[in-house]
């Protein structure tokens, strides 16, 4: 196990070895030492953006209709997606399962568009790439 210190050097919750490595990998942690890793952000803050995600999205999973428990990251954070609403869509644990680390418009062509929620899912693809630009 790797123990895990947050932004102000505080031990949290340890994680394995190639959960570490995820976050240093995508610049969200730091090596401290060869067990030791340190958070560049407070991961707390994170639930409140799934929550509000869920919240804006109705518990309903845009891509199957079905009641959602989980968000779904536009740009998955793999590729470099952030943990920020205007990212995360509502998602039933299936769907979010079945699209993986695929981007949400290559798996919205494999679904033919046939989703109960296209336009909003339209819409947030555009606004997680685009930011507050295509508002205007």
């Amino acid at each position: 196990m790797i123990t895990v210190l947050n932004v102000d050097g505080q031990k949290i919750t340890p994680c394995l070895p190639d959960r570490a490595w995820r976050e240093v990998n995508r610049a969200r942690a730091v090596w401290i030492d060869e067990q030791t890793i340190q958070l560049l952000y407070n991961p707390f803050s994170y639930r409140g953006y799934r929550k509000a995600a869920l919240k804006r999205d109705k518990y309903t999973c845009l891509w199957c209709g079905c009641p959602a428990r989980t968000v779904d990251h536009i740009i998955p954070s793999s590729k470099g997606g952030s943990d920020l609403p205007r990212n995360l869509l509502a998602s039933c644990s299936d769907c979010n399962t079945k699209r993986g680390n695929r981007s949400a418009l290559s798996y919205l062509k494999e679904k033919n568009y046939a989703v109960p929620n296209l336009w909003k899912i339209c819409y947030r693809i555009l606004r997680a790439r685009y930011g507050k630009s295509i508002d205007k």
